[in-house]
């Protein structure tokens, strides 16, 4: 396997994984909603936040490698606005540990995690307004996909609507936005990566077109 091939393999399981986590996020939602979880389940969310950064890494090596051709800087831009709001991500999920942590623990106070964002005006400023640029740099590679048309434009489609899902629910905390942002981009990665996995023209080829569509003659390498 030769170094352009493995980078193919390694990306396209980082997207199929990140797809899975997602999926994984909205059966833990639902579960979690029933009420305060344990010291290991709190940790356990803890770990899979640190791996789902690396994760996004891994997307982004895909996704701007599959739209080099026609969106490279569009597609270069967005993934740096993805991994800026994804850093911002890891260090809300560790507030949002501590609001856990404070519901299971028996006998202490209660905070949850926009009481303590309200406690600390300076704090929330430099969480939420930048986290923001996690959706924005979705939605600009959903439009970099759907420019140079690597793949199906319901994946690029896909990529962008997750993007604007995302902050309606959880900046603006609408629950059906919320599950459904995690959903769309896990369905969507999921096959990305998939594709990635079982078309290597995708990696290594020029993309071209032929009536909408990738040739026969190049799909088939």
């Amino acid at each position: 396997m030769n170094d352009s091939n493995r980078r193919r393999v390694l990306a396209g399981t980082c997207t199929a994984a990140l797809g899975v986590t997602l999926l994984f996020n909205v059966l833990w939602r639902a579960a979690a909603a029933d009420g305060p979880q344990s010291h290991t389940t709190i940790a356990l969310a803890g770990f899979l936040a640190v791996l789902h950064v690396g994760l996004i890494a891994g997307m982004l090596v895909a996704v701007t490698q599959l739209v080099r051709r026609k969106a490279d800087r569009l597609g270069l831009f967005g993934a740096a606005l993805t991994l800026l709001g994804a850093t911002v991500s890891a260090r809300i999920f560790v507030l949002i540990q501590l609001a856990m942590l404070s519901e299971a623990a028996p006998g202490a106070p209660r905070a949850s995690f926009m009481e303590l964002l309200a406690s600390a005006p300076l704090v929330f400023v430099s969480l939420i307004p930048i986290g923001l640029t996690y959706p924005l740099g979705l939605i600009t590679l959903g439009i970099a996909l759907f420019v140079a048309r690597p793949v199906s434009r319901w994946l690029a489609v896909g990529v962008a609507l997750g993007g604007v899902l995302f902050p309606i629910g959880r900046a603006i905390n609408v629950i059906p936005a919320l599950y459904a942002s995690d959903a769309v981009l896990g369905v969507t990665f999921a096959v990305l990566g998939w594709q990635l996995l079982t078309r290597r023209a995708l990696w290594e080829g020029t993309p071209v077109e032929v009536g909408g569509a990738w040739p026969d003659a190049v799909l088939q390498q």
